[in-house]
Protein backbone atom coordinates (compact mmCIF):
# COMPACT_ATOMS: atom_id res chain seq x y z
CA UNK A 1 0.00 0.00 0.00
CA UNK A 2 1.47 3.23 -0.93
CA UNK A 3 -0.39 5.82 1.42
CA UNK A 4 -2.16 5.56 4.87
CA UNK A 5 -4.11 9.23 5.35
CA UNK A 6 -4.55 9.82 8.82
CA UNK A 7 -7.40 12.25 10.25
CA UNK A 8 -8.42 12.87 13.44
CA UNK A 9 -11.35 14.79 14.19
CA UNK A 10 -13.56 16.37 16.45
CA UNK A 11 -17.33 17.94 15.67
CA UNK A 12 -16.28 17.70 11.71
CA UNK A 13 -19.86 16.06 10.60
CA UNK A 14 -20.34 18.98 7.58
CA UNK A 15 -16.83 18.42 6.19
CA UNK A 16 -16.11 14.50 6.20
CA UNK A 17 -17.98 13.71 3.00
CA UNK A 18 -15.90 16.48 0.99
CA UNK A 19 -12.39 15.65 2.44
CA UNK A 20 -12.97 11.99 1.61
CA UNK A 21 -13.78 12.29 -1.92
CA UNK A 22 -11.48 15.27 -2.15
CA UNK A 23 -8.87 12.19 -1.05
CA UNK A 24 -10.20 9.78 -2.85
CA UNK A 25 -9.88 12.07 -6.05
CA UNK A 26 -6.52 12.81 -5.77
CA UNK A 27 -5.63 9.21 -5.31
CA UNK A 28 -7.15 7.59 -7.78
CA UNK A 29 -6.03 10.63 -10.43
CA UNK A 30 -2.13 9.65 -9.19
CA UNK A 31 -2.76 6.09 -9.34
CA UNK A 32 -1.91 5.42 -5.78
CA UNK A 33 -3.14 2.43 -3.96
CA UNK A 34 -4.22 4.12 -0.09
CA UNK A 35 -6.28 3.70 2.83
CA UNK A 36 -8.12 6.97 4.77
CA UNK A 37 -7.99 6.29 8.98
CA UNK A 38 -10.74 8.48 10.72
CA UNK A 39 -10.04 8.79 14.63
CA UNK A 40 -13.30 10.49 16.15
CA UNK A 41 -12.15 11.55 19.13
CA UNK A 42 -14.92 11.31 21.55
CA UNK A 43 -17.23 13.77 18.93
CA UNK A 44 -20.92 14.84 20.09
CA UNK A 45 -22.36 15.41 16.79
CA UNK A 46 -23.21 13.02 14.07
CA UNK A 47 -19.70 12.79 12.58
CA UNK A 48 -19.42 8.83 13.55
CA UNK A 49 -22.52 8.15 11.73
CA UNK A 50 -21.23 10.34 9.13
CA UNK A 51 -18.06 7.61 8.52
CA UNK A 52 -20.32 4.40 9.24
CA UNK A 53 -22.13 5.77 5.89
CA UNK A 54 -18.89 6.37 4.16
CA UNK A 55 -17.56 3.22 5.33
CA UNK A 56 -20.25 1.54 3.50
CA UNK A 57 -19.52 3.13 0.23
CA UNK A 58 -15.80 2.16 0.03
CA UNK A 59 -13.15 -0.56 1.52
CA UNK A 60 -10.64 2.03 1.68
CA UNK A 61 -12.01 3.26 5.01
CA UNK A 62 -10.93 2.73 8.11
CA UNK A 63 -12.15 4.12 11.47
CA UNK A 64 -11.03 4.43 15.26
CA UNK A 65 -13.92 6.30 17.67
CA UNK A 66 -12.71 7.57 21.01
CA UNK A 67 -15.53 6.92 24.06
CA UNK A 68 -14.81 10.65 25.12
CA UNK A 69 -12.11 13.15 24.02
CA UNK A 70 -8.73 12.55 24.82
CA UNK A 71 -7.14 14.84 22.48
CA UNK A 72 -4.98 15.17 19.29
CA UNK A 73 -1.96 13.38 20.50
CA UNK A 74 -3.81 10.16 21.25
CA UNK A 75 -5.83 10.31 17.81
CA UNK A 76 -2.47 10.78 15.62
CA UNK A 77 -0.74 7.95 18.43
CA UNK A 78 -3.62 4.96 17.26
CA UNK A 79 -3.82 5.82 13.66
CA UNK A 80 -0.49 5.87 13.64
CA UNK A 81 -0.48 2.24 15.70
CA UNK A 82 -2.90 1.28 12.63
CA UNK A 83 -1.29 2.71 9.50
CA UNK A 84 -0.47 0.07 7.13
CA UNK A 85 1.15 2.48 4.24
CA UNK A 86 4.53 3.09 3.21
CA UNK A 87 3.92 6.63 3.20
CA UNK A 88 1.64 8.12 6.25
CA UNK A 89 -0.06 11.46 5.74
CA UNK A 90 -1.73 12.95 8.58
CA UNK A 91 -4.90 15.43 7.43
CA UNK A 92 -7.02 18.07 9.66
CA UNK A 93 -10.97 17.03 9.00
CA UNK A 94 -11.19 21.02 8.69
CA UNK A 95 -10.72 21.16 5.03
CA UNK A 96 -8.12 24.09 6.08
CA UNK A 97 -5.52 21.30 4.40
CA UNK A 98 -5.65 20.19 1.19
CA UNK A 99 -5.45 16.98 -0.03
CA UNK A 100 -4.08 17.82 -3.26
CA UNK A 101 -0.47 18.64 -1.49
CA UNK A 102 -0.38 14.59 -1.13
CA UNK A 103 1.10 13.35 -3.80
CA UNK A 104 4.17 15.64 -3.76
CA UNK A 105 4.59 15.05 -0.15
CA UNK A 106 4.83 11.29 -1.05
CA UNK A 107 6.95 12.06 -4.16
CA UNK A 108 9.40 14.31 -1.42
CA UNK A 109 9.37 10.92 1.27
CA UNK A 110 10.15 8.42 -1.89
CA UNK A 111 12.25 9.81 -4.18
CA UNK A 112 14.18 12.70 -2.45
CA UNK A 113 14.75 10.49 0.60
CA UNK A 114 13.29 12.37 3.23
CA UNK A 115 11.82 10.93 6.60
CA UNK A 116 9.69 13.45 7.07
CA UNK A 117 7.71 16.17 5.44
CA UNK A 118 6.16 19.01 7.53
CA UNK A 119 3.47 21.37 5.63
CA UNK A 120 4.21 25.40 6.13
CA UNK A 121 0.95 27.55 5.80
CA UNK A 122 3.00 30.57 4.63
CA UNK A 123 -0.32 32.44 3.77
CA UNK A 124 -2.17 31.58 6.17
CA UNK A 125 -6.37 32.76 6.41
CA UNK A 126 -6.26 32.51 10.80
CA UNK A 127 -6.86 35.91 12.55
CA UNK A 128 -3.92 37.70 13.70
CA UNK A 129 -4.25 37.11 17.39
CA UNK A 130 -3.52 33.34 16.47
CA UNK A 131 -0.77 33.74 13.80
CA UNK A 132 1.68 36.58 15.32
CA UNK A 133 1.74 34.30 18.66
CA UNK A 134 2.13 31.25 16.67
CA UNK A 135 5.36 32.91 15.04
CA UNK A 136 7.06 33.47 18.07
CA UNK A 137 6.07 29.73 19.18
CA UNK A 138 7.85 28.66 15.78
CA UNK A 139 10.90 30.59 16.34
CA UNK A 140 11.15 29.25 19.93
CA UNK A 141 10.58 25.82 18.99
CA UNK A 142 13.27 26.22 16.33
CA UNK A 143 15.63 27.48 18.54
CA UNK A 144 15.36 24.79 20.73
CA UNK A 145 15.17 21.31 18.42
CA UNK A 146 17.74 23.03 16.13
CA UNK A 147 15.11 22.02 13.50
CA UNK A 148 16.11 25.38 11.44
CA UNK A 149 14.18 24.83 8.38
CA UNK A 150 10.95 24.39 9.94
CA UNK A 151 8.75 27.57 9.72
CA UNK A 152 5.08 25.53 10.98
CA UNK A 153 6.05 22.92 13.64
CA UNK A 154 2.25 22.59 14.10
CA UNK A 155 0.72 22.60 10.85
CA UNK A 156 -1.68 19.36 10.64
CA UNK A 157 -0.95 18.53 7.04
CA UNK A 158 2.47 16.30 7.07
CA UNK A 159 3.69 13.41 5.66
CA UNK A 160 6.14 10.34 6.96
CA UNK A 161 8.02 7.47 6.14
CA UNK A 162 5.98 4.63 7.79
CA UNK A 163 9.43 3.67 9.74
CA UNK A 164 9.05 6.80 11.98
CA UNK A 165 5.41 6.71 12.97
CA UNK A 166 6.25 3.31 14.29
CA UNK A 167 9.04 4.07 16.24
CA UNK A 168 7.66 7.49 18.10
CA UNK A 169 5.69 7.64 20.19
CA UNK A 170 2.93 10.75 20.49
CA UNK A 171 1.40 11.65 24.10
CA UNK A 172 0.15 14.43 26.05
CA UNK A 173 0.17 17.26 23.19
CA UNK A 174 3.28 16.43 21.83
CA UNK A 175 2.17 16.84 18.36
CA UNK A 176 2.92 20.16 18.17
CA UNK A 177 6.60 18.61 18.23
CA UNK A 178 6.56 15.74 16.15
CA UNK A 179 9.32 16.78 14.07
CA UNK A 180 11.46 17.34 17.27
CA UNK A 181 10.21 13.93 18.59
CA UNK A 182 11.07 12.57 15.22
CA UNK A 183 14.51 14.06 15.42
CA UNK A 184 15.41 12.71 19.10
CA UNK A 185 14.35 9.22 17.47
CA UNK A 186 17.21 9.72 14.79
CA UNK A 187 15.30 10.08 11.88
CA UNK A 188 17.07 13.49 11.15
CA UNK A 189 16.38 14.06 7.18
CA UNK A 190 13.08 16.29 8.07
CA UNK A 191 12.09 18.48 4.70
CA UNK A 192 9.67 21.26 4.14
CA UNK A 193 6.99 22.15 2.01
CA UNK A 194 4.90 25.45 1.58
CA UNK A 195 1.39 24.30 1.17
CA UNK A 196 -2.12 26.05 0.56
CA UNK A 197 -4.18 27.40 3.48
CA UNK A 198 -7.72 27.23 3.02
CA UNK A 199 -10.41 29.53 4.79
CA UNK A 200 -12.16 26.85 7.81
CA UNK A 201 -15.25 26.31 5.38
CA UNK A 202 -17.50 24.67 8.23
CA UNK A 203 -17.97 25.38 12.00
CA UNK A 204 -15.32 26.71 14.21
CA UNK A 205 -12.15 25.91 15.28
CA UNK A 206 -11.58 23.60 17.88
CA UNK A 207 -8.04 24.60 19.07
CA UNK A 208 -8.55 27.75 20.51
CA UNK A 209 -7.66 29.98 23.57
CA UNK A 210 -4.28 30.83 25.10
CA UNK A 211 -3.42 28.37 27.44
CA UNK A 212 -2.11 26.20 23.96
CA UNK A 213 0.56 28.81 24.15
CA UNK A 214 1.15 28.51 27.91
CA UNK A 215 1.38 24.42 27.47
CA UNK A 216 2.87 24.04 24.22
CA UNK A 217 6.38 25.68 26.03
CA UNK A 218 5.70 23.20 28.98
CA UNK A 219 6.04 20.60 26.57
CA UNK A 220 8.66 22.30 24.89
CA UNK A 221 11.03 22.30 28.14
CA UNK A 222 9.59 18.67 29.04
CA UNK A 223 10.92 17.53 25.72
CA UNK A 224 14.19 19.12 25.42
CA UNK A 225 14.73 17.99 29.37
CA UNK A 226 13.86 14.34 28.37
CA UNK A 227 16.07 14.29 25.29
CA UNK A 228 18.69 15.62 26.86
CA UNK A 229 18.88 14.29 30.39
CA UNK A 230 16.45 11.41 30.13
CA UNK A 231 18.99 8.76 30.74
CA UNK A 232 21.07 10.24 32.69
CA UNK A 233 19.22 12.63 35.29
CA UNK A 234 22.38 12.97 37.58
CA UNK A 235 24.10 14.73 35.27
CA UNK A 236 21.84 17.90 35.48
CA UNK A 237 20.58 17.61 39.21
CA UNK A 238 23.38 16.47 40.22
CA UNK A 239 26.03 19.01 38.77
CA UNK A 240 23.43 21.89 39.52
CA UNK A 241 23.19 20.47 43.55
CA UNK A 242 27.54 19.83 43.37
CA UNK A 243 27.67 23.74 42.48
CA UNK A 244 25.35 24.86 44.71
CA UNK A 245 25.74 22.93 47.41
CA UNK A 246 29.92 23.95 47.23
CA UNK A 247 28.79 27.71 46.55
CA UNK A 248 27.06 28.04 49.86
CA UNK A 249 29.76 25.86 51.78
CA UNK A 250 32.27 28.63 50.51
CA UNK A 251 29.57 31.35 51.59
CA UNK A 252 29.96 29.94 54.79
CA UNK A 253 33.61 29.74 55.37
CA UNK A 254 33.48 33.07 54.48
CA UNK A 255 31.41 34.28 57.07
CA UNK A 256 33.21 32.47 59.25
CA UNK A 257 36.76 33.50 58.37
CA UNK A 258 35.06 36.97 58.27
CA UNK A 259 34.22 36.68 61.82
CA UNK A 260 37.66 35.23 63.51
CA UNK A 261 39.45 37.86 61.03
CA UNK A 262 37.89 40.56 62.81
CA UNK A 263 38.23 38.96 66.64
CA UNK A 264 41.76 38.55 66.04
CA UNK A 265 42.23 42.39 64.83
CA UNK A 266 40.26 43.31 67.57
CA UNK A 267 38.07 44.43 65.18
CA UNK A 268 34.34 45.06 66.05
CA UNK A 269 31.92 41.80 65.09
CA UNK A 270 28.92 40.02 65.33
CA UNK A 271 27.62 36.42 65.91
CA UNK A 272 28.05 34.60 62.72
CA UNK A 273 23.85 33.71 63.22
CA UNK A 274 23.53 37.52 62.97
CA UNK A 275 24.65 37.80 59.28
CA UNK A 276 21.37 36.97 56.67
CA UNK A 277 24.40 35.77 54.42
CA UNK A 278 25.04 32.62 56.69
CA UNK A 279 21.44 31.62 56.41
CA UNK A 280 21.71 32.24 52.96
CA UNK A 281 24.60 30.18 52.53
CA UNK A 282 22.84 27.12 54.49
CA UNK A 283 20.07 27.85 52.44
CA UNK A 284 21.88 27.08 49.14
CA UNK A 285 23.92 24.06 50.74
CA UNK A 286 20.36 22.37 51.27
CA UNK A 287 18.83 23.35 48.18
CA UNK A 288 22.04 21.79 46.50
CA UNK A 289 22.31 18.69 48.70
CA UNK A 290 18.02 17.99 47.83
CA UNK A 291 19.09 18.41 44.29
CA UNK A 292 21.93 16.10 44.21
CA UNK A 293 19.68 13.20 46.05
CA UNK A 294 17.02 14.37 43.33
CA UNK A 295 19.34 13.32 40.79
CA UNK A 296 20.40 10.09 42.47
CA UNK A 297 17.24 8.96 42.55
CA UNK A 298 16.20 9.67 39.01
CA UNK A 299 19.33 7.85 38.30
CA UNK A 300 18.29 4.64 40.24
CA UNK A 301 14.57 5.12 38.75
CA UNK A 302 16.47 4.94 34.99
CA UNK A 303 18.27 2.55 35.80
CA UNK A 304 15.38 -0.19 36.70
CA UNK A 305 13.47 1.03 33.24
CA UNK A 306 13.06 -1.79 30.98
CA UNK A 307 13.49 0.96 28.64
CA UNK A 308 17.00 1.75 29.51
CA UNK A 309 18.85 -0.68 26.63
CA UNK A 310 16.07 0.09 24.34
CA UNK A 311 17.55 1.50 20.64
CA UNK A 312 16.59 1.72 17.81
CA UNK A 313 18.31 -0.14 15.35
CA UNK A 314 18.38 0.65 11.33
CA UNK A 315 20.63 -2.17 10.07
CA UNK A 316 22.69 -5.10 11.64
CA UNK A 317 25.40 -6.21 9.19
CA UNK A 318 26.71 -9.18 9.87
CA UNK A 319 30.01 -9.12 7.81
CA UNK A 320 31.43 -12.89 8.84
CA UNK A 321 28.44 -14.77 7.69
CA UNK A 322 28.19 -12.94 4.03
CA UNK A 323 29.35 -15.66 2.81
CA UNK A 324 27.97 -18.50 4.48
CA UNK A 325 24.13 -17.24 4.05
CA UNK A 326 22.82 -19.83 0.87
CA UNK A 327 19.30 -18.77 -0.76
CA UNK A 328 17.16 -20.83 1.08
CA UNK A 329 17.52 -23.11 4.28
CA UNK A 330 17.60 -26.15 5.11
CA UNK A 331 14.31 -28.38 4.79
CA UNK A 332 14.42 -29.30 8.58
CA UNK A 333 15.09 -25.37 9.64
CA UNK A 334 12.44 -23.01 10.75
CA UNK A 335 13.26 -19.42 9.09
CA UNK A 336 11.62 -16.96 6.98
CA UNK A 337 13.37 -18.17 3.89
CA UNK A 338 11.91 -21.16 3.64
CA UNK A 339 8.04 -19.45 4.47
CA UNK A 340 6.97 -22.00 6.43
CA UNK A 341 3.72 -21.45 8.70
CA UNK A 342 4.52 -19.97 12.04
CA UNK A 343 1.17 -19.51 13.31
CA UNK A 344 -1.83 -21.98 13.30
CA UNK A 345 -5.14 -20.31 13.68
CA UNK A 346 -8.04 -22.86 14.38
CA UNK A 347 -11.90 -22.41 13.72
CA UNK A 348 -14.24 -23.43 16.35
CA UNK A 349 -17.71 -22.63 17.27
CA UNK A 350 -20.01 -23.39 20.31
CA UNK A 351 -22.95 -25.55 20.24
CA UNK A 352 -26.57 -25.25 21.77
CA UNK A 353 -25.09 -26.76 24.88
CA UNK A 354 -22.19 -25.10 25.16
CA UNK A 355 -19.63 -27.76 23.81
CA UNK A 356 -16.83 -26.28 21.42
CA UNK A 357 -16.87 -28.32 18.75
CA UNK A 358 -14.46 -27.49 15.11
CA UNK A 359 -16.15 -24.86 12.47
CA UNK A 360 -16.10 -25.25 9.24
CA UNK A 361 -16.44 -22.33 6.91
CA UNK A 362 -18.39 -22.61 3.57
CA UNK A 363 -16.23 -20.28 1.70
CA UNK A 364 -13.06 -17.71 3.04
CA UNK A 365 -10.74 -15.32 1.52
CA UNK A 366 -7.24 -14.37 3.65
CA UNK A 367 -5.44 -11.91 3.09
CA UNK A 368 -2.56 -10.98 5.13
CA UNK A 369 -0.80 -7.70 4.62
CA UNK A 370 2.85 -6.79 5.53
CA UNK A 371 6.20 -7.74 4.07
CA UNK A 372 5.62 -11.40 4.86
CA UNK A 373 2.07 -12.42 2.46
CA UNK A 374 -0.17 -15.34 2.23
CA UNK A 375 -3.45 -15.45 0.25
CA UNK A 376 -6.04 -17.87 0.62
CA UNK A 377 -8.29 -17.63 -2.15
CA UNK A 378 -11.76 -18.96 -2.68
CA UNK A 379 -10.63 -22.15 0.11
CA UNK A 380 -14.55 -24.06 1.12
CA UNK A 381 -14.47 -26.32 4.00
CA UNK A 382 -11.59 -24.02 5.79
CA UNK A 383 -11.40 -25.83 9.07
CA UNK A 384 -7.38 -24.59 10.17
CA UNK A 385 -5.49 -21.54 8.55
CA UNK A 386 -1.12 -21.51 8.68
CA UNK A 387 -0.20 -18.20 8.89
CA UNK A 388 3.37 -16.33 9.38
CA UNK A 389 3.91 -13.75 11.00
CA UNK A 390 5.17 -10.52 10.21
CA UNK A 391 9.21 -10.42 10.98
CA UNK A 392 10.06 -7.28 11.39
CA UNK A 393 6.78 -5.16 12.21
CA UNK A 394 4.84 -5.13 15.28
CA UNK A 395 1.27 -6.60 14.31
CA UNK A 396 0.16 -8.87 11.93
CA UNK A 397 -3.01 -7.68 9.95
CA UNK A 398 -5.54 -10.35 8.81
CA UNK A 399 -8.97 -9.15 6.38
CA UNK A 400 -11.32 -12.61 6.40
CA UNK A 401 -13.66 -12.00 3.71
CA UNK A 402 -16.73 -14.91 4.42
CA UNK A 403 -18.75 -14.02 1.37
CA UNK A 404 -17.89 -13.95 -2.35
CA UNK A 405 -21.78 -12.37 -2.95
CA UNK A 406 -21.57 -9.68 -0.55
CA UNK A 407 -17.59 -8.26 -0.19
CA UNK A 408 -18.80 -6.13 2.64
CA UNK A 409 -19.00 -9.29 4.90
CA UNK A 410 -15.56 -9.80 6.35
CA UNK A 411 -13.64 -9.49 9.90
CA UNK A 412 -10.38 -7.86 10.50
CA UNK A 413 -7.94 -9.07 13.15
CA UNK A 414 -4.60 -7.41 14.35
CA UNK A 415 -2.28 -9.75 15.77
CA UNK A 416 0.26 -7.60 17.94
CA UNK A 417 3.90 -9.34 18.63
CA UNK A 418 7.41 -8.76 20.08
CA UNK A 419 9.82 -9.85 17.41
CA UNK A 420 13.42 -10.66 19.29
CA UNK A 421 16.42 -10.97 17.29
CA UNK A 422 18.25 -14.44 18.01
CA UNK A 423 20.78 -16.12 15.64
CA UNK A 424 19.40 -19.87 14.38
CA UNK A 425 21.99 -20.92 12.44
CA UNK A 426 24.53 -20.76 10.12
CA UNK A 427 22.09 -21.84 6.95
CA UNK A 428 19.76 -19.38 8.53
CA UNK A 429 21.57 -17.14 9.81
CA UNK A 430 20.03 -13.78 11.60
CA UNK A 431 16.41 -14.26 12.42
CA UNK A 432 13.38 -12.99 14.47
CA UNK A 433 11.29 -14.56 17.39
CA UNK A 434 8.05 -13.51 17.66
CA UNK A 435 5.63 -13.94 20.96
CA UNK A 436 2.05 -12.94 20.29
CA UNK A 437 1.03 -10.15 23.21
CA UNK A 438 -2.89 -10.00 22.15
CA UNK A 439 -5.16 -9.42 19.82
CA UNK A 440 -7.99 -7.26 18.43
CA UNK A 441 -10.81 -7.35 16.04
CA UNK A 442 -14.34 -6.49 14.58
CA UNK A 443 -17.17 -9.33 15.11
CA UNK A 444 -19.60 -9.26 11.90
CA UNK A 445 -18.68 -13.32 11.79
CA UNK A 446 -16.40 -13.78 14.61
CA UNK A 447 -17.11 -14.09 17.69
CA UNK A 448 -13.88 -13.99 20.05
CA UNK A 449 -10.55 -15.03 19.60
CA UNK A 450 -8.91 -17.32 22.32
CA UNK A 451 -4.54 -17.11 22.58
CA UNK A 452 -3.89 -20.91 23.25
CA UNK A 453 -0.27 -20.69 22.65
CA UNK A 454 1.83 -17.21 22.74
CA UNK A 455 5.03 -18.39 21.47
CA UNK A 456 4.63 -19.35 17.86
CA UNK A 457 7.56 -22.82 17.45
CA UNK A 458 8.58 -25.11 14.25
CA UNK A 459 5.87 -27.27 14.79
CA UNK A 460 3.38 -25.19 13.92
CA UNK A 461 1.20 -26.21 17.20
CA UNK A 462 -2.27 -24.36 17.41
CA UNK A 463 -1.93 -20.99 18.83
CA UNK A 464 -5.47 -18.48 17.84
CA UNK A 465 -8.42 -20.17 18.43
CA UNK A 466 -10.84 -18.04 16.65
CA UNK A 467 -14.53 -18.34 17.49
CA UNK A 468 -17.79 -18.15 15.43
Amino acid sequence: MDISVVIPLYNEAESLPELYNWVARVMKANGLTYEVIFINDGSTDRSWQVIEELCQTSETIHAIKFRRNYGKSAALYCGFEQAQGDVVVTLDADLQDSPDEIPELYRMITQEGYDLVSGWKKKRYDPLSKTLPTKLFNATARCVSGIENLHDFNCGLKAYRKEVVKNIEVYGEMHRYIPYIAKNAGFNRIGEKVVHHQARKYGKTKFGGWNRFFNGYLDLITLWFLSTFGKRPMHFFGLLGSLMFVLGLFSVVVVGATKLYNMYNGMPYRLVTESPYFFLSLTAMIIGTLLFLGGFIGEMVARSSTERNKYLIEKILLIALIFLLPTACGEDEDCSLNGRPLMNCNLYTINDVGEVERDTLPWLTVTVFGSDTVLINRETDVKILSLPLRYTADSTVLVLHYDEADDALRDTVIIRQTNTPYFLSMTCGYQMKQLITGTSYTRHRLDSIYLLKPSPDIYGTENLQLFY
